[in-house]
């Protein structure tokens, strides 16, 4: 329908097909000018129904879906780093290539005797 106006002529009609559930569907089509798609409507009788539905076109939204993937990868990407730099400031690796951790502890020192020298040297 075009506003109140039916348009079969105009109407590709498709067969009555199974679906996967035992039950059945069809469809129609009609081609429509983008800035006109706001006038038309489809009319749907069945005897399943208490009174005839009519729909009307609903277009897809996917500018959120959009914004959200986007900001699920940042999110992802900044906690990645986060964790990066946390591991490697509690590891004591920072920046050095392992070096600054490494420490040099010498043997104790014993000072020695005069009983211990050797005379012969």
């Amino acid at each position: 329908m075009k506003g109140d106006e039916i348009r079969d002529q105009e109407t590709e009609w498709g067969g009555v097909v199974p679906n996967s559930d035992g039950t059945f569907h069809t469809w129609a089509r009609i081609e429509a000018r983008p800035e006109e798609r706001e006038q038309y409507r489809c009319r749907v009788e069945h005897p399943g129904m208490t009174e005839p539905g009519i729909f009307a076109w609903e277009p897809k939204s996917g500018g959120n879906l959009t914004l959200v993937v986007a900001v699920s990868v940042i999110a992802v990407v900044v906690a990645v780093l986060i964790g990066f730099f946390v591991w490697k400031l509690q590891s004591g690796n920072a920046w050095d290539g392992g070096q600054e951790g490494a420490r040099i502890h010498p043997a104790p020192f014993r000072e020695s005797s005069a009983t211990d020298a050797d005379p012969t040297v």
